[in-house]
């Protein structure tokens, strides 16, 4: 299912955005839940929704990426000003020894851990553009409408966190 077509009539009309907010709640979700725990984001999500509500005249476009950049502004918002709460390596390897990690996986979880530290590494905005083409799948068209900036700085960005995680795993990005 996708959203019906937008217009200014439509915008206002409770049945399109229910229409939306069905369609694209779970994603949302996902989004917030990959950034927070799932109670907190099921509480964003709401925020999400009602911003979107109220903003929904400012949408142009896909509703999806214009959800997205809402959610990543109630992220911000919600983590601003705090500490981050542990070192990755030490979330993933936790997570990890509660699962009973078998041998076998060892070097899984050493390369997860060492993914995981090296996203760390990088700045909020690397790990954000990132974040939004690996986990959401977003193209950089849609990605450039999240940030708010232009396509084509959406993929000069892109490609700079790329090879910036590259060096910081201790790769030369070209997969040798």
């Amino acid at each position: 299912m996708t959203s019906p077509p937008l217009d200014t009539r439509t915008r206002r009309d409770r049945r399109w955005f229910t229409s939306v907010y069905e369609e694209h709640y779970g994603q949302v979700l996902a989004y917030l839940t990959r950034r927070s725990d799932r109670a907190t984001a099921q509480d964003m999500a709401a925020e999400v929704f009602l911003r979107a509500w109220t903003t929904r005249e400012s949408l142009r476009g896909a509703p999806l990426p214009w959800l997205y950049g809402i959610s990543r502004n109630v992220v911000l918002e919600f983590y601003r000003g705090r500490e981050r709460d542990r070192d990755a390596r030490e979330a993933v390897a936790g997570r990890e020894r509660r699962r009973g990690t078998s041998p076998d996986e060892a070097s899984a979880v050493d390369l997860h851990i060492d993914v995981a530290q090296a996203m760390g590494s990088l700045s909020e905005a690397d790990r954000e553009i990132l974040t939004l083409h690996t986990w959401e799948d977003l193209d950089p068209a849609d990605i450039a409408t999240v940030l708010g900036v232009t396509r084509g700085s959406a993929r000069v960005r892109l490609h700079r966190a790329r090879r910036r995680l590259a060096r910081a795993l201790g790769a030369d990005g070209t997969g040798g």
